[in-house]
């Protein structure tokens, strides 16, 4: 599982922004609300208004002193064939653990391996611009956890013409919710606590964080505000 895990982590340069030729559309964000605060982690709801429709996202922010790594999560749940994840779950884990996270509304549908589920490049754009002005975050400590592909995959860009502050997942890329082997082998290992815990270990190497509890993966987030 380390090796796969290890195929799909891609650490990025902080000197490249891509360019393409359409230009940024600005984002907008709704007003955020804080619903809770517990053991040191701000818990806040937000939304985003696309074209689509409007994207609902939680964010943990860790009380810190010192700027924080950040995490942006495409989905906050998978559905498997035999269980499900909550991916809010993983993300308080990697907040107690000092990362802020903003964790997009939307479940991974995994009865089959699919395709479906690429969250649209601009709501992450915006996801990642909104955590960026609203935490004290480290730029060089930024990483991207899910489905990735249409969002700076390939030769896709990160970064848009007009798009500041820009995020540039200087730690680190986690793919997972698609049919590729990697990604089809992570996502069948998220639905396993092993597996998670795996990924949540990645994170923790490349964002340099603070050692990982298995028992923090049992804990929603109910139960911790």
């Amino acid at each position: 599982m380390k090796v796969l895990l290890r195929a799909v982590l891609v650490v990025l340069s902080t000197s490249v922004c891509f360019a393409q030729i359409a230009p940024f559309v600005p984002c907008k964000p709704g007003k955020a609300s804080t619903v809770g605060h517990a053991d040191g982690i701000s818990f806040q709801r937000v939304s985003f208004t696309e074209a689509g429709g409007v994207i609902g996202a939680t964010v943990l922010i860790p009380d810190s002193k010192t700027p924080v790594p950040g995490i942006i999560f495409s989905h906050s749940a998978i559905h498997g064939p035999q269980n499900s994840v909550d991916l809010t779950r993983v993300a308080l884990a990697l907040a107690r653990a000092g990362a802020a996270s903003i964790i997009l509304d939307g479940t991974i549908e995994w009865l089959t391996p699919n395709d479906e589920h690429w969250r649209d490049p601009h709501a992450m754009a915006c996801a990642g611009q909104w955590l960026l002005l609203n935490a004290e975050l480290d730029r060089n400590r930024l990483a991207i956890v899910g489905t990735v592909g249409k969002w700076g995959g390939g030769n896709t860009p990160l970064c848009l013409p007009g798009e500041r502050p820009c995020w540039q997942p200087s730690g680190g890329v986690v793919g997972f919710g698609q049919a590729s082997p990697a990604e089809w082998y992570n996502t069948d290992a998220m639905l396993t606590f092993k597996g998670r815990l795996h990924m949540a270990e990645f994170a923790q190497k490349h964002l340099h964080l603070a050692k990982l509890k298995p028992e923090w993966f049992t804990i929603s987030q109910a139960a911790a505000q």
